[in-house]
């Protein structure tokens, strides 16, 4: 059975009824907008803005016919008009020009102006064709993905005047930023309502529903829905299935296969990266059909590709990894294909390096004595940055030991410098970031950084990075991620500053650390009486990474609410001792501690995991 084009949870608004069901194909995508060079050498001309890929690569000059603006306001309304000569697609329902509700479709106009001058290009990463041309020729004809454009729009917009009205409040700003958001529901409704429609009808078509879908995730991910996100993903993976099927079938044009494979589902597949954990969607048959080829790249998004691969199967070694380290409480038993496995990933890790350099090296030699640009210096720093990244998960999974991580603190700091180089090249006049990309990110191998590197030099530089990343990154909002890297920070510095203290009173090195509770250390509980306070840094400067034990080192797991009930693992003295309410946010986390007593019965010096918990808003 084909499954049905993904809807989010919740839609409001009245639906416009569909155009004709039969007209769901469209034609050869075709752009007017490339660069002058481009269409002098008639090649195809990737967009790219301020100069396209295809002229950057060869050393060419790039340049575009018109005028140029930076930002969508900066533009006099005749050049927006112009731009929106683009046919909007027609359905009963919809207000013409003219009419009493003119204002509202100018409102609509407006914000396809700003998706294709402002937001395509930087939601989109180095995929600008998809985003740039392929969507807006899909909406000429699909009033459900014109109106998914549209709410993405003013999404991206608001996003874009929240972050600055806190530097610069106005009441101008705030009732702008808030017709925004509310034209942005709406149209988001409409869209979903329009998607609904046509199911109910039985005119759905599955290559529009996954083009809605990717719409859809956007904007969940820029509301701050994770978990609506992440739904949809999973219905977005269940499409393309059907899609592949109806190919095999014969009854999907060659350009939509190509598209699917080409462009769609490395889409879906760079998602996976940040949704493998938390899913539980299977990306096997997703990766299946992308060929891993790591001898040779014929440009900067090919590598990207194969990379994303290769991380995803180094991901997925990591949690077999992980389950066979609580199966054997801890003790380092490692069974030899695991070094066989690991030693596999090494090698391939070594092949993507070796071509990758090659690629960069090539792009050096064809820029001459010019300065490559900063969208590709941005991805060049950003994929090393991944590299690096995944050469340390493949190094320290194998061992149950946090501590091996302490090996690494070069690997780490080059996470760290990679992802400045690809920050301070994506960063715009005014220094700060775009909003949201759906794209691959710095967020992620920073995050990673500061979970796993235990070095508090090291880690601050991290955490200093993400709060300069994108708002929105892929599912996850950057403002939660840069909180609970710093309570992870804080927790584990505090925790082993009191786990030292207990065995510099017990010299025998049997001292019991498992009672330690992050409620008793550091002066937490006096901050406890419903205080909307950061946790208290009180940690020694001179702490250094080796002052932080295994004890102390945490697994972050998940966030819970005690109404919704106790973690396994937790009582309720670990909750009620806090003082809060029912519906207070907590973070459950673990650490591992020594099974004092196996060993007293002469076992093999297991560990067992222990957990705690902290209220969600003592973050800092």
């Amino acid at each position: 059975m084909t499954p049905s084009p993904p809807l989010p949870s919740k839609s409001r608004s009245r639906s416009r009824t569909p155009p004709n069901p039969n007209a769901t194909g469209f034609g050869p995508l075709r752009s007017r907008r490339g660069c002058k060079t481009c269409k002098t050498r008639r090649v195809k001309c990737g967009e790219e803005k301020p100069t396209c890929l295809r002229c950057s690569s060869t050393g060419r000059k790039c340049e575009y016919e018109g005028a140029r603006f930076g930002t969508y306001s900066s533009a006099p309304a005749s050049t927006v008009v112009s731009l929106l000569e683009f046919d909007k697609p027609r359905s009963p329902s919809s207000s013409p020009p003219g009419s009493s509700s003119s204002n509202s479709v100018w409102r609509e106009r407006r914000a396809f102006a700003y998706y294709f001058q402002h937001a395509a290009s930087f939601v989109g990463g180095l995929d600008a064709d998809f985003w740039s041309t392929v969507v807006p020729q899909v909406c000429r004809i699909e009033p459900a993905v014109w109106d998914a454009i549209i709410a993405l729009s003013a999404m991206f917009e608001n996003r874009e005047e929240d972050s600055h009205s806190h530097s610069s409040p106005s009441s101008s700003s705030s009732a702008s930023l808030t017709e925004n958001r509310r034209d942005a529901l709406a149209w988001y409704s409409r869209s979903v309502s329009a998607v609904r429609l046509r199911i109910e009808r039985g005119f759905g078509d599955v290559f529009i529903g996954l083009i809605s879908c990717v719409l859809f995730i956007c904007i969940e991910a820029l509301q701050g829905s994770t978990e609506e996100a992440i739904r949809l993903y999973a219905q977005g993976v269940q499409l393309i299935a059907a899609l592949r099927a109806q190919i095999a079938a014969g009854a999907i044009p060659a350009s939509k296969a190509s598209l699917l494979e080409d462009t769609i589902v490395p889409i879906f597949v760079r998602l996976a990266i940040m949704a493998l954990t938390v899913s539980g969607v299977s990306v096997e048959n997703l990766m299946s059909e992308t060929a891993q080829l790591l001898t040779g790249f014929a440009s900067l998004k090919a590598a990207r590709e194969a990379l994303v691969l290769l991380t995803i199967e180094i991901q997925q070694f990591q949690g077999v990894c992980e389950e066979h380290h609580a199966k054997v409480n801890y003790t380092g038993d490692i069974p030899p294909e695991f070094f066989t496995h690991q030693t596999a990933l090494f090698n391939r890790l070594r092949n993507w390096y070796t071509a990758f350099t090659a690629l960069t090296n090539t792009l050096r030699l064809q820029m001459k004595n010019e300065t490559i640009p900063p969208k590709e210096t941005s991805t060049i720093a950003l994929l090393s940055a991944y590299h690096e990244m995944a050469h340390t998960i493949t190094a320290i999974c194998i061992s149950p030991r946090k501590t091996l991580t302490d090996r690494y603190l070069q690997n780490f700091q080059n996470i760290v410098d990679h992802s400045r180089i690809a920050l301070d090249a994506s960063a715009r006049s005014d220094g700060s970031q775009p909003p949201f990309t759906f794209d691959i990110g710095v967020g992620f191998p920073i995050w990673f950084t500061c979970l796993r590197c235990a070095d508090p030099g090291i880690r601050r530089q991290a955490l200093a990075l993400l709060r300069r990343a994108p708002q929105v990154e892929g599912f996850y909002g950057n403002g939660t991620i840069t909180v609970s890297a710093e309570a992870i920070m804080v927790i584990e510095e505090s925790l082993a500053v009191a786990i030292n203290a207990v065995r510099e009173r017990n010299p025998g090195g049997n001292a019991d650390t498992s009672h330690i509770s992050i409620f008793d250390v550091n002066g937490f509980s006096v901050t406890r009486e419903g205080q909307n306070t950061a946790l208290p840094v009180r940690v020694p400067t001179t702490l250094a990474v080796a002052d932080i034990p295994d004890e102390a080192r945490i697994k972050p797991l998940v966030p819970f609410r005690p109404r919704d009930g106790i973690p396994p693992g937790l009582t309720n003295e670990h909750v009620e001792r806090w003082g809060r309410a029912g519906d207070c946010w907590f973070l459950l986390f673990s650490r591992l501690d020594r099974d004092r007593d196996s060993a007293e019965r002469g076992g093999n010096g297991s560990w067992r995991e222990v957990f705690d918990c902290i209220p969600a808003e003592m973050y800092p």
